[in-house]
């Protein structure tokens, strides 16, 4: 009786080793090279990332594919982040949205969280505190 070797023993732990699937963010931006940015850090991290330019883009994809976190910039060309995030707690109520903007205001933060807003972030995002934000749950 042959006894596997080290090797082989963990190249069939790792065969038969369940796969947990990534977390899939939707970020939401019109500057395109924050959208960037953002793909790039998100996707380094594990994550699945889409991306849209616009509320209209955005809440199309959201009708269409299921994601666990919605990353939205309050000010966008045309409509707004907080008009888009009132329409995705309609549609999607259970769907953890994420607000940011360069230009915070008390206004602005209370309107966001009294419409379901799970966090907000101001601009130049901190990265590590993205980071935290995504790994908690609503």
């Amino acid at each position: 009786m042959n006894k596997p070797n080290d090797k082989e023993s963990r190249a069939s732990e790792a065969s038969t080793a369940v796969t947990t699937p990534r977390q899939s963010v939707l970020v939401v931006d019109d500057e395109e090279n924050f959208l960037t940015l953002l793909k790039w850090y998100l996707s380094q991290r594990g994550y699945e990332v889409h991306a849209a330019s616009s509320a209209d883009e955005a809440f199309a994809f959201l009708q269409q594919h299921a994601v666990d976190v919605a990353l939205l910039d309050i000010r966008l060309g045309g409509r707004d982040g907080l008009s888009l995030l009132e329409q995705i707690n309609k549609h999607s109520p259970s769907l953890k949205v994420i607000m940011m903007t360069a230009y915070p205001t008390v206004s602005s933060i209370k309107q966001a969280f009294d419409r379901g807003a799970a966090r907000y972030l101001t601009k130049p995002v901190d990265l590590q505190e993205l980071s935290n934000a995504l790994r908690v749950s609503p």
